[in-house]
């Protein structure tokens, strides 16, 4: 039998950056050489349809991913985000800033990372957090592990593709989980850990009975008003 590298699969792991959707809130900072000048270019100069405005002046503002995809910046005007990583619209912003600004260096955050867990977790429910490159198995930890009757093999990753829910198998059990596209979670994934069989089984006995249950409560129910 050959013998598996298991360090070399590990490393094959790639991150390549969440995608950015719509409703996302992006906070963006514009920073360079020359404070004066970059002031015109952040938010907290001026007012803007699609920047939540924070109660406190020294609180975070950010932008708000509207339905056309965009965020709306001071000078700059509409600039597409949607289907971009993070880094991606960095690289975009710096570009189109060099026409006014010197050697210009733009900060994005993304403020509003959800996960939504549904089945076997021990913590069912939307979960925020403020982790960029979450992965897979993080985010079972995060929605409080799994039961012992969770199919560790079977967990359900939902994903929103271009406006289509796509879902995707993936097994945790096996270490190349870490070499699977998947194993980086994308903002508003929903993860679905499905029973193992025996529960399934148990579940299908339970509602049976109960059905035998009502069925046999109707009855007795029609010999009490007719019979009697």
């Amino acid at each position: 039998m050959d013998k598996v590298d298991y360090n070399q699969e590990i490393k094959q792991a790639q991150y390549n950056g969440s995608l950015i959707q719509t409703g996302d809130e992006l906070n963006i900072q514009i920073t360079g050489y020359d404070e004066l000048a970059i002031k015109p270019f952040n938010i907290n100069t001026i007012s803007n349809t699609n920047v939540k405005e924070a109660s406190d002046a020294s609180a975070v503002q950010s932008y708000i991913v509207n339905k056309q995809g965009e965020i709306t910046m001071p000078v700059l005007g509409n600039i597409p985000v949607t289907g971009k990583t993070i880094d991606e619209v960095k690289v975009d912003l710096e570009e189109r800033l060099k026409k006014y600004l010197v050697e210009p260096i733009v900060i994005i955050k993304p403020m509003n990372l959800k996960i939504i867990f549904l089945g076997k977790f021990g913590a069912a429910g939307m979960k925020v957090h403020d982790n960029e490159k979450l992965n897979i198995l993080q985010a079972i930890a995060l929605g409080g592990g799994t039961s012992e009757d969770a199919d560790l093999k079977n967990i359900r990753l939902i994903r929103n593709v271009n406006g289509v829910d796509e879902t995707y198998v993936l097994d945790v059990t096996d270490y190349a989980i870490t070499t699977s596209p998947y194993y980086y979670l994308q903002n508003n994934d929903i993860l679905y850990a499905v029973p193992d069989k025996n529960a399934q089984i148990t579940a299908n006995k339970n509602a049976y009975w109960m059905k035998g249950m009502a069925g046999f409560g109707f009855l007795i129910t029609i010999y009490t008003l007719f019979f009697r």
